[in-house]
């Protein structure tokens, strides 16, 4: 009776003990795996942040450029001999010069169709039609520049907002594998303490059941009745 209850003890012992070890390591390796899967997660975060940073980068330094022209015109900053540049530079392309021609000739059109060229009358249509298109294309391109400063500033709060929300995304990420490796820390401990109680309640089993087998009827082995002889043939 006595050596099956210690095989028995000992195979129980055993297998707690490397349940405890495997539920450890188990929880480790479960760890490990999140700590990779949240360093994945943050490195692909960061990639599709700079992907559009580098696409709305383009659009900002126009909006940037075209701020500093706006502000040089109007002088309220920027720099005003740049602005001045860029506003003939303007005035010297094709559409504004062929805009410009057009409605100049059409003055000169009807001031000849009256018999006017050359008076001063037309001199000054020309003039103040000339003045009217400069204006109006000046007005034009303060516009078309605000456009660019609008689109400019609509990718810098893309930008910052996909900033705020990347790093959002990183911090969750951290957090759920702060939280693993926490879990798996616990997970392991819990493990390792079931598997000592399992070894102390084996040890106790162990002692009741040998306690028991080596007593028959409540009574111990070799006890001898009164009257000199072994009870039950015992010996």
């Amino acid at each position: 009776m006595v050596a099956p209850l210690i095989a028995a003890a000992g195979i129980g012992a055993a297998a707690s003990l490397i349940g405890g070890i495997t539920g450890g390591k188990g929880a480790k390796a479960a760890a490990k795996t999140q700590q990779q899967t949240t360093q994945m997660q943050i490195a692909a975060n960061q990639a599709n942040m700079s992907r559009i940073q580098g696409l709305s980068q383009p659009g900002i330094d126009r909006g940037n450029a075209a701020g500093d022209i706006y502000a040089g015109l109007l002088g309220t900053g920027g720099n005003p001999a740049a602005s001045a540049a860029a506003l003939d530079t303007y005035r010297g392309s094709v559409g504004y010069q062929d805009l410009l021609k057009t409605g100049l000739g059409a003055v000169n059109a009807n001031a000849y169709a009256r018999g006017l060229g050359d008076s001063g009358g037309t001199l000054k249509a020309l003039q103040d039609r000339g003045m009217n298109i400069a204006n109006q294309n000046t007005q034009q391109y303060l516009s078309n520049l605000n456009g660019l400063i609008q689109t400019g500033n609509s990718a810098i709060g893309n930008v910052a907002g996909l900033s705020t929300a990347t790093t959002q995304a990183n911090n969750a990420a951290l957090q759920a594998g702060s939280n693993a490796n926490q879990g798996a820390v616990l997970s392991g401990a819990t493990a390792q303490q079931q598997a000592l109680s399992n070894l102390a309640n084996i040890g106790m089993n162990y002692a009741s059941s040998y306690g028991q087998a080596g007593n028959v009827g409540g009574m111990p082995i070799g006890t001898r009745s009164i009257y000199g002889g072994n009870l039950g043939g015992i010996y």
